[in-house]
């Protein structure tokens, strides 16, 4: 199955480039450990969309709320990237502004999948019964 190309799965994919692309300038000290968390919640992210997208019903509800879950977690270690000085502060302005939108965009799909679907319309007579005078 191709990955989509609708916004929330392009615009990760694009912000994960350039997450990637950042994270090659930290210092090598810290690439086993803060790097290497920091990239793999990102792609824990995108994965927990990409199943989402091939699941259905309640499952397809709890890849949605263990990306939600994922995106906390991106904030948080991009906390740490300007606490750290890894990143500048018009990078992680940069950075803050692309995961809110990824949280918008997840969360109209979430709203999207928590609907409950309409009831189905009531028939005439479904009990067999007849209709008297």
């Amino acid at each position: 199955m191709p990955i989509p190309d609708t916004p929330l799965f392009v615009k990760t994919h694009d912000f994960l480039l350039w997450l990637m692309r950042h994270t090659q300038r930290f210092p090598r000290n810290l690439r086993h450990s803060y790097t290497a968390k920091l990239e793999n919640v990102g792609f824990e992210f995108q994965e927990s969309l990409l199943m989402a997208n091939s699941a259905r019903g309640p499952a397809r509800s709890r890849w949605l709320e263990s990306a939600d879950g994922k995106l906390v977690c991106l904030r948080a270690w991009l906390r740490f990237a300007y606490d750290l000085k890894l990143l500048a502060g018009t990078q992680v302005q940069y950075a803050a502004e692309h995961v809110d939108e990824l949280g918008r965009l997840l969360g109209a799909w979430r709203k999207g999948t928590d609907r409950q679907p309409p009831a189905p319309p009531a028939s005439c007579g479904a009990a067999g019964g007849t209709i008297r005078q």
